[in-house]
This record gives structure tokens, sequence and C-alpha cells, in this order.
């Protein structure tokens, strides 16, 4: 029994999550994913938006700036690595250089600090590599790039410090409501959540889940967008984030360097029906590849080490879908909630909770939690310690002078540390310590990761999963099956 059920515990639930845990509340947090980010949260470009691209009056211009500052203060208390590296809107030519003084008045009146236009020449003596076509850019000074994998994790796991509960692959299936119209919570694969309150967090799937409260005034359009990310060799190729000037399908093509130093170029924007295809495909790979040459003509692709595609939840309107429903009670939706999102969200957490409050205060109390921590510290980042730091770290505990994960130097220790913290798959490790992230892409420590997940949980070799379900790197011994085989011969 709950006062509050979060459906979604992507990074806009997660936010909301650590804001209600500022309050007296109990909050139930859920997600059919077997560990975090999943969704457009885990692929996404991983931006901190500058706030400059939205229309001002629209719900992402309210939330994008604020969410933009948030993330500044938050990145020290959440020990979340944000790369304040700016970015850059391209413009190649007189039309292009119109349109960023389109994006130039949008970002003052929606309160974008330090937002300019300068030169092609200016740009090329920071970004060298950029196009000697690129007439003037728009420079937007408070932007910068975050580790996504880091940020999400880091919101959940501040919000169960504080007392908010996590269930992974819980899949809700329907909503709670009683003969009065009140809601009283949310069925799942593993049973009923009981509950006052009910947040639509569903990313994707949130249209679908505010059909359940009857609330049609939305739909998602399950929007692709696909990507090359390559080896962390390229770092330095490029310093900042590089746009396209956006039309009518988005942002556009874009290239970036990662908060930990790996070259990527995407997204592209294709319409699908099907919220759960990821793949990728040879003409969206080409079409990114085309943008980004546009953008970077030497960009490196055969530096490439993997690609992958997210699934964004577009609505009609290409706005944020934010309230709280006269019926049934209890019923909010956050939904809809694309680019730019991942800026947006400890805003939006802070706009939702105030909203609750207002509307629901009769039947949740929402006093103050006292006791709130506000620091979460991350699992130890060893490659990037000094070798004074790694012999202390070792010397404390001899599982920090093991190396796991060759490509990104990965430690047992930083391994355990995620067990510890709640990693069950093979992709939890990787998405709390970046195992299986670097060149060879898990081809050398998933089999050791895996090792240790069996030996920690203690369960066998056989059932440790890539990202739960049926995902299984293994299907049993090789000489059980050469038994089997001689025996049915």
């Amino acid at each position: 029994m709950y006062d509050i059920v979060i459906i979604g515990a992507g990074i806009t639930g997660s936010s909301i999550a650590r804001e209600l845990s500022k309050y007296h509340v109990k909050i139930a947090v859920i997600d059919k994913a077997s560990e975090l980010p999943a969704g457009a949260s885990r692929a996404n470009s991983s931006m901190i938006h500058g706030g400059f691209d939205d229309k001002p009056g629209t719900v992402k211009a309210k939330f994008c700036v604020p969410g933009n500052k948030l993330w500044h203060k938050l990145k020290d208390i959440l020990d979340v690595h944000l790369d304040e590296c700016g970015s850059y809107v391209c413009a190649f030519n007189d039309d292009e250089t119109k349109h960023l003084e389109e994006l130039l008045q949008q970002g003052k009146a929606n309160g974008s600090a330090g937002v300019e236009i300068i030169s092609g020449d200016a740009l090329r003596e920071k970004e060298p590599n950029v196009s000697p076509e690129i007439v003037a850019a728009l420079w937007s000074p408070e932007a910068g790039i975050i580790n996504n994998f880091e940020a999400v994790n880091a919101m959940i796991e501040s919000a169960r410090i504080n007392g908010a509960d996590l269930f992974l692959e819980t899949v809700a299936t329907g909503l709670l409501i009683d003969d009065a119209g009140n809601v009283r919570g949310v069925s799942t694969n593993k049973g009923d959540f009981t509950a006052k309150i009910v947040i639509n967090a569903g990313g994707v799937h949130s249209g679908e889940i505010a059909s359940w409260a009857g609330d049609n005034s939305f739909k998602i359009i399950p929007t692709k967008g696909e990507y090359f990310l390559l080896d962390r060799a390229t770092k330095g190729f490029i310093h900042s984030f590089l746009f396209s000037c956006p039309s009518k399908a988005g942002k556009g093509i874009t290239v970036l360097q990662t908060a930990e130093g790996n070259l990527m170029s995407g997204p592209t924007a294709t319409e699908q029906k099907d919220p759960e295809d990821r793949s990728t495909t040879p003409e969206g790979l080409a079409e990114v590849l085309k943008g980004a040459k546009r953008l970077v003509p030497n960009f490196p692709v055969n530096m490439n080490i993997t690609t992958f595609a997210g699934v964004r939840a577009n609505t009609e309107s290409g706005d944020f879908e934010i309230s709280a429903l006269k019926s049934p009670r209890g019923f909010v939706n956050v939904a809809g909630i694309k680019s730019p999102g991942f800026t947006s969200a400890p805003a939006i957490a802070e706009y939702t909770a105030d909203l609750l409050k207002e509307e629901f205060s009769d039947i949740v109390t929402f006093s103050p939690n006292e006791k709130f921590i506000p620091e979460r510290c991350n699992i130890p980042r060893f490659l990037y310690m000094d070798m004074a730091g790694r012999k202390a770290l070792a010397e404390k505990d001899s599982s920090y002078a093991q190396i796991v994960c060759r490509c990104e130097t990965v430690t047992e220790g930083q391994v355990l540390e995620a067990i510890h913290r709640g990693a069950r798959t093979v992709s939890a490790v990787k998405m709390m310590t970046r195992a299986g992230t670097g060149r060879c892409q898990g081809g050398f420590c998933c089999p050791r990761v895996a090792e240790i997940l069996s030996r920690e949980l203690g369960i066998p070799l056989d059932e440790i999963t890539r990202h739960g379900g049926e995902s299984k790197l293994l299907i049993g011994k090789t000489k059980e099956f050469l038994l089997k085989g001689a025996v049915s011969e």
C-alpha cells in the first residue's frame, strides 16, 4: 500500500520520485525494465539543452531553462558527470542564418543565458574540424552533455536513500478506480499496488496508460532515432555539441563528444507504430552519416564501435502533456516527454510535486521530510583516478586491484559495488560502471561480469541474463549437450 505510485523509472519518473521523497509520503516506482536506464532515457543524445529551441509559451519552454539550471547544481550533489561544454547551431547559408536570429530571440525570451551568434571562422577557431561551409553559428554556453546512465541511476538511488521503493520487471496492466471515480492504484504482472495517486511517466507508453483513465486527449507517436557511437580514442576531435539548423522533423543530425569522450552522431526521426522497435537500419544509419559529414567532413566513422536506436515519445502537438485529471481523481499525466525532456526533468519534478500538493493535500499529507539526504555518491570512477588514488583504493579493498573491463578500466570492486546497489544483470552492471561500453563492447569483460554476478547472487551461471527475461548468456555446459546428443543418436 502506497500514497503514490509512479509508472516509469526513466529520468522523468526517477526525478519525480526524488522530489517527492522530500516529503513524508510512501512512494513506489514501477518499471517493466530489468535495469535502469531503459527506453528513451537510455538511448538519447545526453544533451542538457540551452533553452533556445522551444517556442516561448510552450510547456517545453517553461521547463527547459529551469531544468538546465538545476542540472548544473545537481551534478555535484548527485555526483554526476556533466560536461559544461556549450553547443553550436550551425548555419550553411543566409536562410539558415536568419533562422539563427529567430533561435537567438527565442533563447532570450526563454531566459537562456549568454546565447549569441558568431561567425563560421570564429567557430572554426574553437572547433577546427567543422565544415568550411558553415557561415555562422548560434553559441549557447549554458548547454552541456551529461552521462545519462549516471543521471538516471543517481536520481532513483537518491529517491531510494530517502525512502522510495523501486520495483523493476513490473509491468503496469491497468488502473484501479473505485465506484466514486477515485484512483485506488495500479494492477501489474506482480499484483496490485494500491495508492491514492498514480503518476503516468510511461514514456512511449504514456498515451496507452492515459487511456486507462479515459483520457484520450493526446496521442503518442513513437519516433525512432538512430546513432553512431565511436571509440573513446576520438576524444578531442570536437569539444562541444554541434547542431544543424532544426526543421519540422526535429533538431536534425548532431555531432557531439559524450561526457566520457566518445564521438557520437544522430539521431534520425522516423515515425513508427511499434514503440519497442529499437533496431537500426541501413537507411537510417546512412542518413546519420550524411548529416554527420555535413557538419564534420572528416567524421571518422571508421572508429565506430556500435550503433543503436532510441524511441522518443512524440505527441501530435509536439509538446509535453502535464496535468492532473479531474476524473478519475488522483491520476496525473507527465507524458510525451521527449527532447528537451532530459534537461527539463528536475524542473518537471518540482512542478509535479507542487501540483500534487495543490490538488491532493486532502487525501495525502505532504509534510516535509526533515531527514531528507540530498547527496548521493557515484561508484568510484577508477578510470579517472591518478595512480596514487588507485593505489589507495586498492590497498583499502583488493577487489579494486582486479581489472574486469580493459577498455574502460573497470575493476571488480566497481562491479561488486554495482551489485550491492541492485544490479542483477550484465546490462545493469554496464549502466552503473561502463563495463562493456568500450571498444570491444563487452567481448572481454562480459563473461567475467557474468561470473561475478553468479558468485555474488548465488545463482547458476546459465541463469545470468544480459537484460532480464529470456536474454540468457548461456544455455548450459558443452559437455551436457554433447552427452545429450550422444544419447539421442
